[in-house]
Parts: structure tokens; sequence; C-alpha cells
């Protein structure tokens, strides 16, 4: 059941956030610039920029992750001090995106949001979770053993 998780679930998981993302991004692109107009909140460059840049900051992870809980070759191939950083870093992206999800969820009223916020919310636990076992594992195989006395 463990195995399921790490190298079914959770790959699947990272990529549907992916998907979601990707999704999103493809619907505010076809919307048009004209919906700005109607709220005053065109977003100046800065903000544009550090958009893209949060994204990039949570894709890059998303998709290394992926690939390294879903494929044993890729697995196989990074050294297990760059797999613990990358699952770390992966995780806790996941715990701030889980607060986010969260923190909006509870400053609106009930209704289909809450539902994508608690969906969301427990997707990036259990992605969470597993990098932290992963991460625990490589920590665990590259500590030297103690001799017997």
């Amino acid at each position: 059941m463990k195995r399921l998780l790490i190298h079914g679930v959770a790959p699947v998981l990272l990529c549907l956030q992916v998907a979601y993302l990707g999704f999103f991004g493809l619907l505010f692109a076809l919307s048009g610039h004209g919906s700005a107009e109607i709220d005053h909140t065109d977003p100046s460059p800065v903000a544009h920029a550090l958009f893209d840049g949060l994204l990039l900051a949570f894709v890059l992870p998303a998709v290394g992750g992926a690939a390294l809980l879903g494929s044993e070759a890729v697995r196989a191939r990074v050294p297990g001090g760059a797999r613990a950083v990358w699952l770390a870093v992966l995780g806790v992206t996941e715990i701030v995106v889980a607060v986010s999800f969260a923190t909006t969820a509870l400053r609106e009223s009930p209704g289909p949001d809450s539902l994508v916020a608690v969906v969301a919310v427990a997707a990036c636990a259990v992605i969470a979770l597993v990098c932290a076992g992963e991460v625990r594992g490589t920590l665990r195989a590259a500590r030297p053993v103690p001799p017997l006395a």
C-alpha cells in the first residue's frame, strides 16, 4: 500500500496539480485583456513577473518530484542527497500551497471554492507526507551503520 501511495498516487496528484495550473493559466490567457478593465485591477509588470516566478517556483519542483517519485529510472540516476533536497523543497512548497488554499477558503463564504480548497489541501498533505517519508528514508540510508562492539 505504501509503495502504491509513493510511486502511484503522489506522482498522479502532482501531475494533476500542474494540469490544474495549466488549465487555469490557459483560461486566463484566453479571457482577453479587457476583463481587467472591469475591476480596474490591471497588474503592473513587476507583479506579472513575480507571479510568473512564483508559478515557475511551484511547477519545477512538482514536475521533478513527479518524475522522482513515479519513475525508478529517474530515481536511480539521481544521487540520494539531491533527491532528498528536491523532495524536501517540494514538501515545503506543498505545505505553503495547502496553507494558502486553507486561508483563502476560511476567508470566503462556503461554496464550490471551499470544496476545491478541501481537495487541494488533502492532495497537498498527501504529497508533503510522501516527500517527508522519502526524505527520511534517504537520510537513514545515508547514515553510516555503527560498528558492533
